[in-house]
């Protein structure tokens, strides 16, 4: 096989995959409204080559933006599943919340050199969700 670089860090890729769930309904009087889409932000401790050490209690910050026009509300619910075989099984990581801020704790004990896929659910008290798989 033939690499496409002599540097292995760049064979790292990521795709995303993407339900959003809200409700609509019409407005009489409104022209037009942001639709409630989040899209999760992942703070996530990364090395220099972003990688993330194969440890018990590994910490990922979840946050959200708006898509155009719609401004989200405070998180209520998040969660985060993890998957080191492209999502055929996934372990779903604890989440806590504090202070308004949502954390989820994962086990990466053991990990080392594998590949992780994420799933993660938000929602935000205007009842906009976003269910992403990454």
């Amino acid at each position: 096989m033939k690499l496409p670089s002599s540097d292995r860090n760049w064979l790292r890729s990521s795709a995303v995959t993407t339900t959003w769930s809200f409700r609509s309904h019409l407005e009489e009087d409104v022209l037009s409204r942001g639709l409630p889409i989040l899209f999760p932000s992942y703070d996530v401790p990364v090395d220099g080559l972003n990688r993330v050490a194969a440890d018990h209690g590994v910490r990922i910050g979840l946050t959200a933006e708006g898509h155009a026009g719609y401004t989200p509300g405070t998180l209520t619910d998040a969660s985060l599943s993890y998957s080191y075989d492209g999502g055929t099984t996934w372990t779903e990581a604890d989440t806590v919340r504090d202070d308004g801020a949502w954390t989820a704790v994962l086990d990466h004990t053991g990990a080392s050199g594998k590949q992780v896929t994420l799933r993660t659910v938000i929602t935000d008290d205007n009842a906009g969700t976003r269910s992403p798989r990454r």
